[in-house]
């Protein structure tokens, strides 16, 4: 490292307490190695190559952090980049910076450095702020090159430190993907080529001029698109939104539930980066009048991380929106130990598994994690000897242990009419994406009565609601009260981000008077998420799921053949054991899974 000599810079990591007097004498070894390595394989160059080979000695830095030391008095806690370059920001009084990209704006980035000074210098401006560019640089004695960046821009700039790794790759993805699009813009963005607003399907515009439209296999935007996937994945994006506006292309992700702006992009590329993207799903790109559905497929190096993509897209008022559903099967196929069930819950759930015939229920609304619960579950129960069968609408995420069945109503392949023949397919389990009417309903509890595992979902608010929403659909309370086993009802809450966790105390009658079950007295010790880099100030990192689950009992059949009420059945339902979603809610947030906040936005109107 340029700006600390080998001995300044641990001496520095040791004052820090960062670093042990053993770990130390560890790190001059494993330099010193690799340094007579490297000169004993590169140390016959000419004397006008040793500039490159002083360029590509092995770094004190690299090895520090690939050396993955652990931090004395913290079981947790290994030495990394990060930590080393905070030291030194302390060290020489400069700011450290952690970058987010979803707040960096691609033109400050890629418009007031030339590409190449920025690779060279490591350095990447990230903010104007009072007339001042704020940059970030991983040198913290490099006062001649933001003398330069001054002299050129005619601006002060203000200095940060941060991660020689965080910026390469900001670079790297920023750079890569403006030169894409930039590229794209100027070679169909001209004059009389597609540079003016585009009013979609607003109004009809009339444009006398000869047209022409990006193609959709163009380099630039193959790079584009690609970027886009990638990024999304990288920041654990569940959808794409790519909006067409008035004069722009706006580009969103949809983060642990809440959609962030990621680029404004010049409106000229949007049809180009639609095209690309029905290109890969299939889609009819001539067609964008009506809305269509895709999916594509992602590789990501292996066969177990290949990635699904739903694709949609429909017409709105300056030309087509398009979103990509991530579904990854990490995230989808899970163990249900690790879905969130309580210890009453996971028995009651599994009491459904394992039944040989019946009906289970799960609801809520969509981006509840409905299908990840299904899927999870049909995945436990999928053995050699289990035929299970599926019908989706669509196909969410394919799997070579079901034979999954896709709803296409445009050839009168809807649930109703795949569930009159499943049976002759010798099935044991049967998932039916969701029921909506009382045909489906019907045959769906003709399969349950003939000895077969049903499982569906419903849109309904709880659990019990369930049963009147069958009753609503037509269907006869004796064939509800025979066939269905019981129902889960969940919502998705996010969880408190570990690095900015605090406790702090809420008076016990106040969470009272919220509809929380509080058995305390006094102040309540609760945690909530500070706010930090690796949640993005939102105290939030990932999401966990809340359940309320009930099995159909003798006594609840009883009542759903007098066709009993809703609140009827729901007391009766608590009596016999069952947890509410607010009660479950409540026990995450006792257990510091997440905060208070979230359980009343998630649990409110419930």
């Amino acid at each position: 490292m340029s700006f600390l000599n080998s001995e300044e810079l641990l001496d520095l990591l040791c004052e820090e307490n960062l670093l042990t007097e053993k770990q130390c004498e560890l790190v001059l070894q494993e330099s010193q190695k690799k340094r007579q390595l490297f000169l004993r394989k590169h140390g016959g160059r000419r004397r006008n190559d040793k500039r490159k080979l002083k360029k590509g000695m092995p770094d004190l830095l690299d090895i520090l952090v690939s050396l993955r030391l652990e931090i004395q008095g913290s079981t947790s806690r290994i030495l990394t980049e990060e930590l080393i370059m905070r030291a030194i920001s302390l060290k020489k009084k400069i700011p450290f910076k952690k970058l987010d990209p979803l707040k960096l704006d691609m033109d400050i980035v890629t418009q007031n450095i030339p590409r190449s000074f920025a690779v060279n210098h490591m350095i990447l401006p990230f903010n104007i702020r009072n007339g001042v560019l704020e940059v970030v640089s991983c040198e913290p004695d490099n006062q001649t090159v933001l003398e330069d960046i001054e002299r050129v821009n005619q601006v002060k700039v203000r200095r940060f430190l941060s991660t020689r790794s965080d910026i390469s790759k900001m670079l790297a993805e920023f750079f890569g993907f403006q030169r894409s699009i930039s590229a794209a813009e100027t070679q169909f963005g001209a004059p009389g080529v597609g540079g003016s607003v585009d009013i979609g399907n607003l109004e009809q515009y009339v444009k006398l001029s000869s047209s022409q439209e990006l193609s959709s296999s163009d380099q630039h935007i193959k790079a584009a698109v690609n970027h886009l996937f990638n990024y999304a994945l990288d920041q654990r994006a569940s959808d794409i939104h790519v909006e067409p506006k008035r004069d722009a292309c706006v580009v969103r992700f949809r983060i642990d539930g809440t959609l962030h702006t990621i680029y404004t992009l010049p409106k000229v590329v949007h049809s180009a980066i639609t095209s690309r993207v029905k290109t890969l799903a299939r889609l009819d790109i001539a067609e964008k009048r009506r809305p269509q559905d895709g999916r594509i497929k992602i590789g990501q190096g292996g066969e177990s991380s290949d990635v699904e993509v739903r694709v949609s897209t429909v017409p709105v008022a300056f030309g087509e929106k398009t979103v990509l559903r991530i579904l990854d099967p990490e995230v989808i196929f899970q163990d249900l130990n690790e879905l969130g069930f309580s210890r009453r819950d996971a028995v009651v759930f599994n009491s459904f598994n394992s039944a040989p015939h019946g009906l289970v229920f799960v609801t809520g609304p969509t981006g509840s994690g409905k299908s990840t619960t299904l899927y999870s579950t049909l995945k436990k129960l999928a053995t050699p000897d289990k035929n299970i069968l599926t019908i989706e609408d669509p196909v969410e995420m394919v799997y070579d242990e079901f034979n999954q069945i896709a709803v296409q109503t445009q050839i009168d392949v809807t649930f109703s009419s795949i569930l009159r023949n499943i049976l002759r397919q010798d099935p044991d389990i049967i998932m039916i994406g969701e029921i909506r009417d009382l045909e489906t309903a019907t045959y769906a509890t003709q399969a349950a009565l003939t000895g077969h595992l049903v499982f569906s979902t419903l849109h309904t608010n709880d659990a019990v609601s369930s049963i009147i929403r069958l009753e609503d659909l037509g269907l006869e309370p004796f064939l509800i009260g025979s066939t269905m086993l019981g129902a889960l009802a969940q919502r998705l809450v996010r969880r408190i981000c570990p690095q900015c966790a605090e406790s702090y105390g809420v008076d016990a009658a106040e969470l009272e008077r919220m509809g929380f079950p509080v058995t305390e007295k006094g102040e309540v010790e609760l945690k909530r998420g500070k706010g930090c880099h690796t949640c993005r100030n939102t105290g939030y990192y990932g999401r966990s799921a809340i359940f309320e689950i009930f099995p159909m009992s003798e006594q609840l059949k009883k009542l759903v053949m007098t066709k009993a009420n809703v609140d009827d059945l729901r007391q009766i339902a608590i009596r016999e054991g069952m947890t509410t979603l607010r009660e479950d809610a409540w026990s995450k947030v006792k257990k510091g899974v997440t905060s208070l906040e979230e359980a009343l936005r998630v649990t409110g109107e419930i």
